[in-house]
């Protein structure tokens, strides 16, 4: 009896299959209104919508910098 990992007992692949890739229209994204497909970096959100993680990294930046700024107006 012959045995190998990637053969069956019938000599057939088994277990090594391509494949194909598909890309999906996630939606549009919540700060720069472009599309986001299956194969970008994204976020989602629990209510609704989608976003790039890039666009929501830097609206929050933004948005904690202007909360820092307005705490230390002495």
């Amino acid at each position: 009896m012959f045995r190998c990992s990637s053969l069956s007992w019938t000599g057939e692949m088994v277990g090594k299959k391509n494949k194909i890739q598909s890309i999906i229209n996630v939606g549009k994204c919540r700060y720069c209104k472009i599309n986001i497909v299956n194969t970008d970096s994204f976020v989602s959100f629990y209510l609704k919508g989608h976003a790039h993680y890039e666009c929501m990294r830097k609206a929050d930046e933004d948005k904690t910098f202007e909360n820092e700024s307005s705490k230390f107006n002495w």
